[in-house]
């Protein structure tokens, strides 16, 4: 017969996991319920709590106090799963308990161990009546990295306007309901309806009977006034089908502020139907929008374009930074957040391209101006170096007789010297000459199309360290300005042909791999430490955490065929290829996303009070963190990040058999 705790026992308890997540979103009654289920063990230092011999586990541990460490004692070399640390509020096996299985990992003791041991008949009560405690068991990285969001956006709230932030939905910031007319209107209908509302836009619906009757077919605007009717002088009489803009952009009402700012500065339009279920529920403009920030992304952007010279542009520049400070603080999400730097960095690099042809004319020749790195993947942080090259054609149009003949060295000297203005330019409004001379000035990086083939055939053919690391950031090149169809073309022969140089992708692996996670690398208490003396209790998050999971997407996209560049949209297109399931492929990206978010937060907002002098004296590095600065959430997730980067690099070596 069991016995029941006491009251105080289960108070006690209930205190004790309401500390940490998911217990703390758990709805009070039910987690007294569960508390009240729980039994308590004790470990030993050294004792094993849970091995693969132990078959099909039948509870979930929770550590109240102490260090366990998961060990795999199959595998053949440190990486994987590797060394695990676990400690007060985390819980184990989830996976196993989850999917009815035996553990892979032995589950040790590192010090004397008191833990609460959850029942699979609990276990299973609690997933099916609390929606946070089964997120948190199916995605619990999902889960921890929005409650980090929130807890990062309530941190910040303080230093934010009142307004609404951009993690919003589009719903929050409806006032009224969307104005519309059929597409048979006529435009002097149309225009008194637009002075008697007193609005700026109308949607206009199609008038046909049936299944397709009241969608939208297009929008009418202030704009498409003065551009379609006024100055045109249009027949009024005409239908409002013949003047309006066709295709008008939607989203769905859920969707946050962000991706419509997003939208409205990449396309240049100034209006977005808003949708729920499929039916129109609003319209929101430019000025709804962006009347909400006291820095709107659509200033910026015009503020871009209209830079007429290098010191207006660096002060656009800087306006993209304070930007996504405000962004980092509202809670917008990683990959939102490396969309919009850069966006606004293409931007401001067309308009260093404009700027430099006024002083020094390319060739007229097709050319493109090309992204490379961080820049091609669309990774950009706030601290980031110049990485682009050029390519250009010398293909001449045979009906051209008048056309003289193409010098190759002409053509590249002329570019050459254009590019030399362009990374002065970048570099003046803040994007830094890059150390290795990766730029498009250099000489070795413009290229001819036919240039380009045989430098990276080079590469793939002589295999060396120093084409290797060449290959790592050059093959993640993409097009930002002219004609991106010589990109393009790269692009398709670059992706048919490196998947016929197995040996060279297998020592990509191999040369990616040397770069482990520091999971083995932790304290006593269970925290990091670098095995660099001299920067103690620091973590470099790029070369650490972020570049295990850049190389092994990049390097599993090139072996199945995918062009993409970004990590991201790699890891999502390569998981099918490898047989990842949709969680373990969202782990990855999710892990990845927080990596990206950290970097951009330590980038731009202060540290905590007494940390400013000790990270002068650490580094200047802008990707290196001080854990000390990490609250007790935030490491947790980036333990189970560089957990889930030696996964990614476990599958990287099974695959190429290293």
């Amino acid at each position: 017969m069991s016995i029941s705790p006491s009251p105080t026992i289960i108070d006690q308890t209930v205190g004790e996991l309401s500390a940490h997540p998911p217990f703390d979103q758990m709805d009070a009654t039910l987690l007294r319920t569960v508390a009240a289920r729980l039994a308590v063990r004790y470990f030993a230092k050294g004792t094993t709590i849970m091995s693969p011999a132990d078959g099909v586990v039948n509870r979930l541990v929770i550590i109240q106090r102490g260090t366990v460490s998961g060990t795999n004692q199959m595998a053949t070399t440190n990486v994987g799963d590797g060394l695990l640390t676990l400690t007060e509020g985390e819980m184990f096996p989830i996976g196993a308990v989850m999917s009815r299985r035996a553990t892979v990992l032995t589950f040790t003791a590192m010090t004397d161990v008191f833990c609460y041991e959850m029942p699979l008949p609990v276990f299973e009560d609690a997933i099916d009546r609390s929606r946070p405690f089964r997120h948190f068991a199916t995605r619990r990285l999902a889960h921890l990295l929005e409650q980090s969001r929130r807890n990062t956006q309530s941190q910040f709230s303080n230093k934010l306007s009142e307004a609404q932030t951009l993690a919003s939905s589009l719903k929050t910031i409806l006032r009224r309901d969307p104005v519309t007319v059929l597409a048979q209107t006529s435009i002097r209908d149309v225009l008194e309806l637009m002075k008697r509302e007193r609005i700026g836009s109308v949607v206009v619906l199609d008038d046909q009977i049936g299944e397709n009757a009241a969608r939208p077919v297009g929008i009418f605007t202030e704009r498409d006034v003065f551009d379609r009717v006024a100055l045109p002088q249009v027949d009024q009489t005409q239908s409002v089908s013949t003047v309006m803009t066709t295709n008008p952009f939607s989203l769905p009402s859920h969707a946050p502020l962000f991706d419509a700012a997003k939208a409205m500065v990449e396309y240049r339009f100034r209006h977005v139907l808003v949708t729920e279920q499929g039916r129109l529920i609003g319209v929101i403009s430019e000025r709804d929008l962006f009347a909400q920030q006291r820095l709107s992304l659509g200033e910026i952007a015009k503020s871009i374009d209209r830079s007429e010279t290098v010191a207006a542009l660096a002060g656009a520049s800087a306006d993209v930074r304070q930007m996504a400070a405000a962004l980092v603080g509202q809670g917008v999400a990683a990959e939102q957040l490396t969309q919009f730097v850069t966006t606004m960095n293409d931007a401001i690099v067309g308009r260093a391209l404009a700027l430099a042809r006024a002083e020094c004319a390319p060739p007229d020749v097709p050319w493109c101006w090309m992204g490379l790195g961080s820049e091609g993947r669309m990774e950009q942080t706030l601290a980031t170096d110049q990485d682009n090259a050029i390519i250009f054609s010398l293909s001449v149009d045979v009906r051209d007789e008048a056309r003289d003949p193409i010098d190759l060295e002409r053509v590249r000297s002329g570019l050459l010297a254009f590019a030399t203005v362009v990374n002065q330019i970048l570099n003046d409004v803040g994007f830094p000459l890059c150390r290795g001379d990766i730029m498009a000035k250099n000489p070795q990086w413009c290229l001819s199309e036919a240039e380009w083939r045989s430098r990276f055939g080079e590469w793939m053919r002589a295999i060396s360290s120093k084409a290797l690391l060449n290959a790592a950031i050059f093959f993640d090149f993409r097009a930002l300005h002219g004609e991106a169809g010589l990109v393009d073309n790269l692009k398709s022969w670059l992706v048919e042909t490196v998947v016929k140089q197995p040996l060279f992708l297998r020592q990509m692996a191999v040369n990616a791999l040397q770069v482990r996670p520091p999971i083995g690398f932790l304290g006593f208490f269970g925290d990091f430490a670098e095995s660099d003396a001299d920067h103690p209790d620091t973590m470099d998050l790029k070369v650490y955490a972020a570049r295990p999971f850049i190389d092994a997407a990049r390097i599993l996209a090139l072996a199945h065929h995918v062009g993409a560049t970004n990590t991201a949209e790699r890891l999502r297109l390569v998981g099918p290829k490898v047989g990842m399931t949709g969680d373990e492929c969202n782990a990855y990206v999710d892990a990845f996303h927080f990596i990206q978010l950290l970097r951009l937060r330590i980038q731009q907002l202060p540290l905590p009070d007494g940390l400013a002098d000790k990270a002068v004296a650490a580094d200047v590095n802008p990707n290196r963190i001080l854990l000390d600065s990490l609250n007790d959430l935030d490491r947790r997730i980036l333990k189970e990040t560089l957990r889930q980067a030696r996964k990614l690099q476990s599958r990287l070596e099974l695959d190429f058999q290293i």
